[in-house]
C-alpha cells in the first residue's frame, strides 16, 4: 500500500535575494511515530514519482531548481537515473558513511551530469574525514548555520576554494545572519530571513507605496469608483500594469479592456485589492530585474489560506470568507514589505476586527489556519500534525492544498512582474 506523504519547498536565495532552488521537504502520513522528515529511499521514491508523473515541475518549482534528500540506500538505486539532471540538486545526508562504493557511485553520476549538494556541515573534523573524499565531485556545501562555529569555518575556508564548492548558509533566520555569511563567503541562502522585518518607526514610504495603500484604504471603505479611478489616474506606470495585467492570459474577456474604469469594475473590489498587494510585493525590496522572493511566499500563504479554509468549511464556504482568507495570507507579510510595525498598516488599511485578530493573535478558526500555514513553510510536523487534529482534517486533503497552492502560485506569479 502507497504511503500519502504531505510536503512542503523551502526557498534558497542567492546573493541577490533571487530564487534559485526550493529544498523538497516530505513526510509519510504513516509514520505517526516520528515527527522528522521522512529520508528513506521509499519516501524520496513516491515524492519523485508524484512530483514527476502526476504534478509539473515547473508548477512546484517554477524556473528554480529542486533540492531533494537522497539517502544510501536511494544513491546506489538505478531509479535515481529517472531525476531529471537539468532540475534537481542531490541532496546528500549527513549520515552517509563514504566508503569506496559509495565515491566510485558520486563520482559516475557526476560525470553523467548529476549535481550534488552535501546537507548539514558543521565544520567538525568528523564530518571532513568523512565527506573529504567526495568533495571533488560535489558543488554546493550546505552549512549548519546553528551548529557552526565560525572560527572552524574560517579554519577550513581556503580547503573549501581549494575544491571551488558553493557555499550555502542553511537556516538563516535574520538579516544579520544573511550579511554574516554572505561576508564568509556564502553565496546562497536558506532560512526566511528576507519575510522578517527589520521595523522603524515613521518611515516615510515611497510615493507608489503610498498611492497602493490609499487605493486598498479606498476599497475597503466602499469608495465611488469614479475615486478610485481617480486615484488611479495619479500613478500612470501603475495603471498600466493593472491594464496589462486584466488583459492578459489570465482571464478570457473577448475584448481588451481600455480603461480603468472598466478594468474596475470588472475586477471588483476584492481582487482588485489583492491585485494592488501583490504589485507591492512584485516590485519593492529587490534591485531592478530581480523578482522578490516575498512575491512567492505571498501568494503561497494567500492560495494556501483559501484552499484550506475551503477543506475545512467544506459546504459552509461563503465568498466573502473564502476571499477574507486570501487577503489574510496576502496581508501577512505586510510588515516586511512596509518594514512597519503590522498593527499600525492594519489600522491605516481599516481592515475588519477578524483580520486584524487573526493576523496578530492567531485566535479562532481562520487564526489556526494561519499557524498551519506557517508551520507548513518551517515544516514544523509536530505542529501541522497538532493542528490538523484540531481542524479535523486529513494529511491527504493537506497534502492536496500545498500542490494545488504552490501550482496556482507558479502559473499567476508572473503576471505580476513589472
Amino acid at each position: 500500500m502507497s504511503k500519502t506523504l504531505y510536503f512542503a519547498r523551502q526557498p534558497i536565495l542567492d546573493i541577490n535575494s533571487k530564487t534559485y532552488a526550493y529544498e523538497l521537504l516530505y513526510r509519510s502520513a504513516d509514520d505517526k511515530d516520528s515527527a522528522s522528515v521522512v529520508d528513506d529511499h521509499a519516501a524520496t521514491a513516491q515524492v519523485l514519482v508524484n512530483t514527476l508523473n502526476f504534478t509539473n515541475l515547473e508548477h512546484i518549482v517554477g524556473d528554480a531548481f529542486a533540492f531533494i534528500n537522497i539517502d544510501e540506500d536511494m544513491l546506489m538505486n538505478e531509479m535515481i537515473f529517472s531525476i531529471p539532471k537539468e532540475k534537481f540538486v542531490l541532496e546528500l545526508l549527513e549520515n552517509i558513511t563514504i566508503n569506496e562504493d559509495i565515491i566510485q557511485r558520486v563520482k559516475s553520476l557526476n560525470e553523467h551530469g548529476y549535481r550534488f549538494a552535501l546537507d548539514d556541515a558543521d565544520c567538525s573534523k568528523e564530518y571532513f574525514i568523512n565527506f573529504q573524499p567526495i568533495f571533488e565531485y560535489v558543488d554546493i556545501l550546505k552549512l549548519d548555520i546553528p551548529a557552526l562555529c565560525e572560527k572552524k569555518l574560517n579554519k577550513f575556508l581556503p580547503l573549501f576554494k581549494r575544491f571551488d564548492l558553493t557555499l550555502l548558509a542553511e537556516k538563516v533566520e535574520t538579516q544579520e545572519e544573511f550579511d554574516r555569511y554572505k561576508r564568509l563567503g556564502c553565496t546562497l541562502f536558506q532560512g526566511f530571513f528576507f519575510a522578517k522585518p527589520d521595523i522603524i518607526e515613521n518611515k516615510n514610504l515611497d510615493p507608489k507605496q503610498m498611492l497602493i495603500l490609499q487605493l486598498i484604504r479606498k476599497l475597503q471603505d466602499n469608495a465611488p469608483v469614479n475615486e478610485i479611478c481617480q486615484a488611479f489616474e495619479q500613478n500612470a506606470a501603475l495603471t498600466i500594469q493593472l491594464l496589462r495585467f486584466i488583459n492578459s492570459a489570465s482571464f478570457s474577456f473577448k475584448a481588451s479592456i481600455k480603461s480603468i474604469r472598466q478594468a474596475v469594475m470588472l475586477l471588483g473590489p476584492s481582487q482588485l485589492r489583492s491585485w494592488l498587494l501583490l504589485t507591492s510585493y512584485a516590485t519593492s525590496k529587490s534591485p531592478k530585474g530581480i523578482e522578490n522572493p516575498l512575491l512567492h511566499l505571498a501568494q503561497t500563504r494567500s492560495n494556501m489560506m483559501k484552499t484550506l479554509y475551503q477543506n475545512v468549511c467544506k459546504d459552509n464556504c461563503s465568498k466573502e470568507n473564502l476571499e477574507k482568507a486570501s487577503f489574510i495570507g496576502l496581508l501577512s507579510l505586510i510588515e516586511a514589505l512596509l518594514n512597519l510595525p503590522l498593527e499600525d498598516v492594519l489600522n491605516e488599511l481599516n481592515v475588519d476586527d477578524e483580520i486584524i485578530n487573526t493576523l496578530t493573535t492567531k485566535e479562532g478558526q481562520m487564526g489556526e489556519i494561519f499557524k498551519l500555514v506557517c508551520a507548513i513553510e518551517q515544516f514544523d510536523t509536530t505542529e501541522i500534525e497538532i493542528i490538523l487534529n484540531r481542524l479535523s482534517l486529513s494529511e491527504e486533503k493537506l497534502s492536496e492544498a500545498i500542490q494545488t497552492s504552490y501550482e496556482i502560485t507558479e502559473n499567476f506569479s508572473h503576471e505580476y512582474k513589472e
